[in-house]
């Protein structure tokens, strides 16, 4: 009498042993798809775009992870939109809930061991630049004893290739991005490691100090906590961390161990990151602003007479193909003979010495060229240099952050705003 129950809950067991089977293999498939398939990769479709090209084509692999059917939607040409920040690729953007930040590599261990960990919690892999080159590619796995990547430059071959054959080695890369959440996944980071009311620097005079506050915020709990302050190259120059092993962090506890006052005048990097651990996993925030320190406007030259002085300098008509900028510039004894502007924006130089227009009131107005379809996604700097005839000079720098006008959200052709300051 007992037989048959006994026979079907054999079945039954069987059933589910192979249901957790299949489940156990689906992580493998997804692996082997990500290895023999082609389907994830695409060559640049200009010679600027190698880290928009890398950055598609690792956010494909994660919607295929994710099980999206509308993953090969992910393209160079879309994610541009969302993506690209005047000539480069932005530090934190996403495209169907998969969101992408730039991090630094730590300068204490070696770029391999560190893609190694990584590659372990990104089957999507990492998409690492080389500045010296410059070029970016995506290094997709290390199987083997290998590194394997897809090199977007149309002098590699195509598809998953051996780190060897790429354009660029990876010994000497600075930075990288990587996939910092995905809404998409149903097991992985689980909920997102967040910051709240965090405030950092922009423009500081020198000898100005400030204190970074906010809050982070995780699910489990946060094993590091890392501020640095970085040169225009990438060398830092500050830095402080702390490994707090709870679910909440005060930014502002490391405020004391940081001497903004000292940093001379420049450009710099204001760099936070956490890690945490959650139910195995780990996950990554990132934030990185550029900030500013200057000693105001500066005589670059004197000879005889006073020097030039600059004042009511501005960004003006600003559109997703570029802006103009005007400044007024005077002296008392003397004729202004040029004024010239150089534009940078993510720590490169876009525009130089382009020669302004001179207008009524001793304004003079240039336009600048922005080679990007959306303007506004990180902040500018413009150098403005005044001479006058007697070879006197001067220099000041205009900061500029440009966002969409909130109160025209409903537009389609939402204008773009200008929050900006002369140091």
């Amino acid at each position: 009498m007992h037989k048959k129950p006994l026979a079907l809950h054999k079945r039954l067991l069987a059933l589910l042993l192979a249901l957790c089977m299949m489940v156990a293999a689906v992580p493998a498939a997804f692996a082997e798809d990500l290895r023999s398939l082609d389907i994830f990769y695409a060559k640049q479709l200009s010679g600027n775009t190698c880290t928009l090209a890398s950055a598609a084509m690792m956010m494909r692999r994660r919607a295929y992870i994710d099980g999206l059917e509308n993953w090969d939607t992910i393209t160079e040409s879309s994610l541009r939109r969302v993506a690209w920040s005047y000539i480069g690729l932005s530090h934190d953007f996403s495209m169907l809930g998969i969101e992408v930040q730039h991090a630094y590599f730590d300068s204490g261990r070696s770029v391999k061991d560190q893609l190694i960990d990584m590659l372990n919690d990104h089957p999507e892999g990492i998409v690492v630049y080389n500045r010296h080159y410059p070029h970016a590619i995506l290094v997709t796995d290390y199987t083997g004893g290998t590194f394997y990547c897809a090199d977007p430059s149309s002098g590699a071959p195509s598809g998953r290739i051996p780190l060897s054959q790429a354009t660029i080695t990876i010994g000497d890369a600075v930075s990288y991005w990587f996939v910092a959440s995905d809404i998409n996944r149903t097991s992985g980071l689980g909920a997102a490691l967040t910051a709240t009311a965090v405030a950092y620097p922009s423009y500081l005079h020198a000898g100005e100090g400030f204190v970074p506050s906010g809050t982070i915020t995780s699910p489990g709990n946060i094993t590091r906590v890392n501020l640095m302050v970085l040169t225009e190259s990438g060398e830092v120059v500050q830095s402080v961390s702390a490994e707090p092993n709870t679910p909440t962090f005060d930014v502002s506890s490391l405020a004391d161990q940081l001497h903004f006052e000292t940093l001379s005048a420049g450009q710099y990097t204001f760099l936070l990151t956490a890690d945490d651990s959650f139910a195995g996993y780990y996950s990554r925030l990132n934030i990185r602003e550029t900030m500013m320190v200057s000693n105001g406007q500066t005589v670059l030259a004197s000879y005889s007479g006073t020097a030039p002085s600059l004042a009511n300098s501005n960004a003006i008509n600003l559109t997703e193909t570029g802006f103009d900028v005007e400044s007024t510039a005077t002296d008392p004894d003397d004729e202004i003979a040029m004024v010239t502007y150089s534009a940078w924006a993510d720590g490169e130089q876009f525009a130089q010495s382009m020669l302004g227009e001179k207008g009524a009131g001793d304004t003079y107005t240039v336009h600048v060229d922005a080679e990007s379809q959306v303007l506004g996604i990180d902040s500018f700097m413009v150098n403005i240099t005044a001479m006058d005839r007697d070879g006197n000079s001067c220099r000041g720098t205009l900061m500029v952050q440009v966002g969409l006008d909130d109160s025209e959200s409903e537009n389609e052709d939402t204008p773009l705003v200008a929050d900006q300051h002369l140091m």
